[in-house]
């Protein structure tokens, strides 16, 4: 009976995954967290919404790392970890 509930409650461990990169303005030194492939493949200028000024954020970007999420029965999430820390490009 433990392994049938046990088995249950495994179909409603849904994971989901999230790659992300933080940046820092050079400027003031804010953080932010966005999409890596925002940052890396995109390699998009951001403004800086506490100093103002614009921004590389492939040049700035100072981690990156892949997010996994544990999801509840109603898709929710219920935890986040760091899964690993991927390599900057």
């Amino acid at each position: 009976m433990a392994d049938y509930l046990m088995a249950k409650l495994e179909i409603f461990k849904m994971k989901a995954w999230f790659d992300v990169a933080v940046l820092r303005c050079p400027n003031c030194g804010h953080y932010y967290v966005d999409a890596s492939w925002y940052v890396v493949e995109m390699e998009s200028d951001i403004e800086c919404g506490r100093c103002g000024t614009e921004f590389n954020s492939k040049k700035n970007a100072t981690d990156r790392a892949m997010l996994e999420f544990q999801i509840d029965e109603n898709g929710k999430m219920s935890q986040a970890r760091i899964l690993e820390h991927l390599k900057s490009e």
